[in-house]
C-alpha cells in the first residue's frame, strides 16, 4: 500500500475494518444460536435412543432458530452481518483489483513478445 493515495488506504481500512467486526458479529451469533436452542448437548431424555434419533432431535432444536420469535433479533443480526461481511469482502475484492489492475496496464506487453519471437 505504499505510495498509493491516503483516500485509498483509508477505504481499504473501512473495508477490512467493516469484514473484520461482521465477521466477528456472525461467530457471535452462531455461538449464541447453539448455546440458545442446546443442539449441542445430549439433554437426559434424549439417553437411551439411538444415534441417529439423537441427531433428529438436535436438529430439531436447532430449526426453532429459524421460526421461533424469540430469536428474531438474533436472525436479523445474522442477515445483517452476513450482508455486510459479503460487501465488505467484494469492496475488498474490487479496490485489490483495481489496484492491480493499474500495475498491469502499466505492464508492457511488448517485451514478452519480443522475447517470444526471438525464441
Amino acid at each position: 500500500m505504499e505510495g498509493q493515495p491516503l483516500l485509498l488506504q483509508v477505504i481499504f481500512s473501512i473495508c477490512a475494518g467493516a469484514f473484520v467486526v461482521n465477521f466477528a458479529v456472525i461467530l457471535w451469533v452462531i455461538m449464541r444460536v447453539l448455546g440458545e436452542t442446546g443442539c449441542l448437548v445430549d439433554r437426559p431424555e434424549d439417553e437411551g435412543l439411538s444415534w441417529g434419533e439423537r441427531q433428529a432431535r438436535k436438529h430439531s432444536r436447532f430449526e426453532r432458530y429459524h421460526v421461533a420469535e424469540e430469536f428474531r433479533s438474533l436472525r436479523k443480526a445474522a442477515t445483517i452481518a452476513w450482508t455486510g461481511a459479503a460487501l465488505s469482502f467484494a469492496s475488498l475484492a474490487v479496490l485489490v483489483c483495481c489496484l492491480a489492475g493499474e500495475r498491469l496496464i502499466r505492464f508492457e506487453p511488448h517485451a514478452s513478445s519480443q522475447r517470444q519471437q526471438s525464441i
